[in-house]
């Protein structure tokens, strides 16, 4: 089983949606700050994707590098962009911090998750 994109996107909504149950249920923490969290993270990772898809698998064989050299200034300045919007959102919504610091981290562990899935045992040298 491999862990492909879609399946850490599916991984990586249930995580946020049902920490944000639980912060509701509890009241420990924000539910829409840990939601928003992801959604960043979530926003993030799609960009990326539709970067990477749109300059470096579309470009051809024979360019040079340049779709690479594209897509890194395009992540770059991506990168940027989605810091300020934190920002801006951090300083003019009533976010908890930590609330939202733990909504971005489940991007990471989505990740995690689905690569330990995908077959750690599958490595070579591992018995």
């Amino acid at each position: 089983m491999e862990a492909t994109l879609a399946r850490v996107g599916k991984l990586h909504i249930g995580l946020v949606g049902g920490t944000a149950g639980v912060a509701a249920a509890t009241g420990i923490g924000d539910p829409v700050s840990v939601v928003l969290g992801g959604a960043v993270m979530g926003a993030n990772i799609w960009l990326l994707r539709v970067m990477t898809d749109a300059f470096v698998h579309r470009s051809g064989a024979g360019d040079g590098g340049r779709g690479v050299g594209l897509a890194v200034g395009a992540i770059v300045l991506k990168f940027g962009l989605f810091l300020g919007l934190v920002a801006a959102l951090l300083g003019r919504l009533p976010i908890e911090g930590m609330s939202f610091a733990v909504g971005v981290t489940l991007l990471l562990a989505a990740c995690v998750i689905e690569g330990m899935r995908g077959g750690v045992m599958s490595v070579k040298g591992v018995n």
